[in-house]
């Protein structure tokens, strides 16, 4: 069954992938996306491990707090579960992300260097499957929700800075939506579940690309500043949450928090794309932290994030003009209101737009009283 579905979905993508060149779609022309067409996107070093070191952080925050890094301060949640984790399940899921996914991966890039690319597309995935797998092996349905969350606040990111270039993403990344609930809410099928998990995680994949052409320079320092702007998410997910803050939040606080760490190790070893996918999409598990919020409704969310992008961005204002601070954290204080203002206009008829765009414009803010505050 799976095979059967491959070959539809690797059959789509030719065809696609044909008439978008045909038509110089900017996602599968080389010259304006170095990294060439979808197929290479599927096996890219940095996206591929983002995947896996995204499903283990996942695991890894229902064992515990990231471990302790220089220079990376979390408040804290709450430590122990009611229903503590089953340890043979975490064990084989970990076991099958290391021994199982990575591998296909490697072997996918191998099959496209060497110009396998019908054997490389059929083995990316099989990897991300196994990715899927291992996720609903630990948390059944929820690993889709929470995927499907991220992935309209990666769409709302892309749709900040339209272009051509991003137009196309988006697209894709919509229909790769489409696909995965017409999967998941069709005839019942062996593996639906993981097979509809797997399109949202090459959705995501895809989302999460950036321009090589970018100087190395320009990659490190979108990297690092990327991680303390998730380390900021995070703190201020928390501080939302409160004392009240449920399992799955703290579940996904811990998620966020691994995913950090990890972004911080990949930038201290000069893996500068793998830093910055990892920081970006711990942000959105930051937002994830809040919608999960007992409750909580798209109509008042919108409110919770007017009163907290409104609170942080005064805060910020106050802690400019009190340190005689200008330069890059005025700028980012421009982005933060500008952001805000935005999500106003579209918060009435887009709500879950504005959200996220509410969400992007705290965290800015909220990053605005770190720098200000650390500020000699």
């Amino acid at each position: 069954m799976n095979r059967r579905i491959f070959n539809m979905l690797l059959a789509a993508l030719i065809v696609g992938g044909i008439a978008a060149c045909d038509e110089e779609s900017s996602i599968l022309d080389p010259e304006n996306n170095p990294q060439g067409v979808e197929l290479e996107l599927m096996v890219d070093e940095d996206l591929t491990e983002a995947l896996v070191m995204d499903a283990e952080a996942a695991i890894n925050a229902m064992l515990g707090p990231a471990p302790a890094v220089s220079g990376l301060e979390f408040s804290e949640p709450p430590v122990m579960f009611a229903d503590p984790p089953d340890p043979e399940v975490i064990a084989a899921a970990r076991t099958k992300l290391r021994e199982e996914c990575r591998p296909l991966f490697q072997q996918a890039r191998e099959a496209w260097r060497s110009g396998d690319t019908e054997s490389a597309a059929e083995l990316a995935f099989q990897g991300r499957l196994c990715v899927a797998e291992a996720l609903i092996m630990f948390f059944g349905e929820e690993a889709y929700d929470n995927l499907w969350e991220r992935l309209e606040h990666v769409l709302t990111w892309l749709e900040e800075g339209v272009d051509e270039d991003t137009s196309d993403l988006i697209a894709r990344i919509r229909q790769l939506m489409d696909e995965a609930d017409v999967i998941r809410n069709g005839p019942e099928i062996d593996n639906q579940l993981a097979l509809a998990t797997e399109r949202l995680l090459l959705a995501l994949q895809i989302g999460n690309r950036e321009r090589h052409q970018q100087r190395r320079q320009e990659i490190q320092q979108h990297a690092r500043f990327s991680i303390f702007m998730a380390q900021s998410a995070i703190n201020l997910s928390l501080q939302v949450a409160g004392e009240d803050i449920t399992e799955r939040q703290i579940r996904a606080a811990r998620h966020a928090q691994h995913m950090v760490i990890g972004a911080a190790q990949a930038w201290e070893v000069g893996r500068y794309g793998l830093a910055f996918h990892l920081a970006r999409e711990a942000v959105n598990v930051g937002l994830l932290v809040v919608v999960l919020e007992p409750g909580v409704t798209d109509a008042n969310l919108v409110e919770v994030m007017v009163q907290l992008s409104a609170t942080a961005i005064l805060a910020a204002q106050e802690a400019l003009t009190s340190m005689g601070q200008q330069g890059f954290p005025a700028l980012l204080l421009g982005h933060a209101e500008m952001l805000k203002d935005k999500a106003d206009l579209m918060a009435a008829t887009h709500p879950r737009a504005a959200i996220h765009l509410y969400w992007h414009a705290a965290v800015t803010a909220y990053g605005v009283i770190r720098l200000a505050s650390d500020a000699p």
